[in-house]
């Protein structure tokens, strides 16, 4: 049997995390993560870091490896994944990789263009129009240079939104997908995508539910002990940026809880609309799906 690669990719809060322990415990083999937040050991709450117990299950890759304050690209990932896959697979039939950041993913998968470089011009104009217009002005930059980039783009993130504007700055009249476009050498090993997307009503009362049990795990106290970290690309994101606003004094906690709840669904339908365009994944709407996924 050649070895072969079990993806498990979804919205957060979907459940990936513990269909693919399910799977890896019956195939006994190990996960490796794709999700980006995780990577960081100063992350745990308000990032959903697999439990300890759930962590001594089976042997995981990526997850709270490395410090905010080391900038992890996807090309990184990549590299560092490819070189733990070939181990796994090397002592077993398969192993699995389970996450939500899509990018990362495909750069394992498929690996990564070789992107332009940045003039100091355009990143002077990007600049003034976040400085100028904030969030929207990004976005509307985005959307004229190239329409069908805000399906893919996770729009609360300042800092990756400057960047992939900075990117269609740069290139003539090519689309954010043609850019991405992959000029290394596909992974050597098969590997089938299943995308976890449960119903709406379902996912978003996990989310719910999750952001309720976040705070009273002390989320808040997590984001307090990096409220002086806020400036790193990897903190400007859903359940942190919102708790600083709150110890800011810029809003209540309860505004605060309600935004983080209201952010994360919107994450996760972009996540949704990324992973069903981007990827010919077998859609599964169950944890339960475990059994017929083996089959």
């Amino acid at each position: 049997m050649k070895p072969s690669i079990i993806v498990i990719a979804g919205p957060t809060a979907s459940g990936k995390t513990d269909l693919s322990i399910k799977i890896a415990e019956k195939l006994k083999t190990e996960i490796i993560s794709f999700d980006s937040r995780q990577f960081y050991r100063e992350l745990n709450i308000g990032v959903a870091r697999p439990s300890q117990k759930q962590l001594a299950a089976v042997p995981h890759h990526f997850i709270a490896n490395k410090s905010i304050h080391e900038p992890y690209s996807a090309a990184s990932f990549a590299a560092d994944a490819r070189i733990a896959i070939d181990a796994i697979l090397s002592k077993h039939n398969h192993m699995l990789l389970c996450g939500g950041t899509g990018l990362y993913l495909k750069a394992v998968l498929e690996g990564l263009s070789v992107l332009p470089e940045i003039k100091a011009s355009v990143r002077e104009e990007v600049e003034k129009t976040w400085v100028k217009d904030g969030l929207g002005g990004l976005l509307m930059l985005i959307e004229r240079l190239d329409p069908s980039a805000l399906a893919m783009i996770e729009q609360q993130n300042p800092a990756r939104l400057k960047r992939l504007a900075e990117l269609l700055l740069s290139t003539s009249n090519k689309t954010l997908k043609e850019i991405y476009a992959p000029q290394m050498a596909q992974i050597p090993y098969s590997f089938q995508i299943f995308n976890l997307i449960p119903e709406r009503k379902i996912l978003y009362q996990s989310i719910e539910s999750r952001v309720d049990a976040m705070m009273e795990s002390g989320l808040l106290d997590e984001a307090k002990t990096l409220s002086n970290y806020r400036e790193l690309p990897v903190l400007k994101t859903v359940g942190y940026t919102e708790l600083f606003e709150y110890i800011d004094g810029s809003i209540t906690l309860d505004n605060a809880v309600l935004k983080i709840k209201q952010n994360t669904r919107n994450y996760a339908k972009r996540q949704i609309t990324w992973f069903k365009n981007q990827t010919a994944g077998i859609i599964l709407q169950s944890q339960d799906a475990a059994e017929s996924l083996l089959n």
